[in-house]
């Protein structure tokens, strides 16, 4: 991976995400890694991955689902729901996050 112009979240995020789209909890880094370091290690990489065209995120009601099917989270939402702990939960609940790369976003791999 071309990492030359990415921050280690990012790089954390991106790596993953070659096989996409992924809800975040499948990033999840180790099982011994809490939800809120979750949210706090990746959510940044997270944020600016997308800002920079690099992943698209949507809110989806249940996993697996058509890309499609996605309500597309962006700027201040995207910040809010993924700084959430809960966001990055395997639990089954009411809203599942999921990211994709995109095709810019393929050229770093």
């Amino acid at each position: 991976m071309t990492d030359e112009w990415l921050d280690p979240a990012e790089v954390l995020v991106l790596q993953p995400l070659e096989d996409s789209p992924l809800p975040l909890r499948e990033l999840r880094l180790s099982d011994e890694t809490t939800l809120r370091e979750l949210a706090g290690l990746l959510a940044p990489g997270l944020i600016s991955l997308e800002a920079r065209g690099l992943v698209e995120v949507r809110r989806f009601r249940h996993w697996p689902a058509q890309w499609d099917d996605g309500v597309p989270l962006t700027g201040d939402d995207l910040a809010r729901e993924c700084g959430r702990p809960e966001a990055w939960s395997d639990e089954p609940g009411e809203t599942v996050f999921a990211a994709h790369i995109t095709r810019a976003g393929h050229r770093l791999l």
